[in-house]
């Protein structure tokens, strides 16, 4: 029989609803005392989990631009969330299989469709339909994962995927921990005191 076109199976390029950076500022729920922008924290503070309130969860994710339901998450969306985020850092941490039965049972639940711009978007509304479109972005960032990485503050951690092109990102924010990091390794040089003027962080946004 006569070839009419290729034989091997086709390849769909789908577009989700949300975006890796949606996903990351999920993964980015638990972090370090000094993630956010001007923080001080003392040596012993402790790290920010702002899934412990749901309240809290949804106006984190809000104030950074992703796109959450109305209303705090209910309790099991908020365990998707945590399993959502515990993937990403497993990933980064480079702990085997990352993907866990949670995060599976979040696939297994899921239900998707075409919306009428052509993405794809689970099916149902509120917290649930939020949490099963992380997934999409999910797979990309595990199929990239070793450009997954964290800030090089050790008192930030926050978690990033590396666009660069080199693969050398090592800050959340170059003005921000970049800069701080930079300050505090001139101050703690004396041959190099002279030189932090220029090196003192500029004013940023809140984080």
């Amino acid at each position: 029989m006569s070839r009419m076109g290729p034989r091997e199976p086709v390849e769909l390029r789908v577009t989700g609803s949300l975006s890796v950076n949606d996903l990351m500022w999920v993964a980015n729920t638990i972090h370090g005392p000094a993630a956010h922008w001007h923080a001080r924290p003392r040596g012993d503070a402790s790290d920010h989990d702002h899934l412990a309130d749901a309240a809290d969860a949804r106006r984190y994710l809000a104030d950074h631009g992703v796109p959450v339901p109305p209303g705090a998450a209910p309790p099991d969306a908020v365990a998707g969330l945590r399993a959502v985020r515990d993937t990403v850092h497993r990933l980064i941490d480079a702990r085997g299989d990352a993907w866990t039965r949670e995060t599976d049972a979040i696939l297994e639940r899921a239900d998707y469709g075409i919306d009428a711009s052509g993405r794809m978007v689970a099916r149902g509304e509120g917290w649930a339909a939020f949490v099963a479109d992380l997934v999409p972005a999910l797979l990309v960032v595990t199929d990239r994962r070793e450009r997954l990485g964290k800030c090089g503050n050790p008192a930030c951690r926050l978690a990033f995927l590396d666009d660069t092109r080199n693969g050398a990102r090592r800050w959340c924010d170059p003005g921000g921990c970049g800069n701080r990091i930079r300050v505090r390794r001139a101050r703690s040089d004396p041959g190099r005191r002279g030189s932090t003027a220029a090196l003192r962080p500029t004013p940023q946004p809140p984080r």
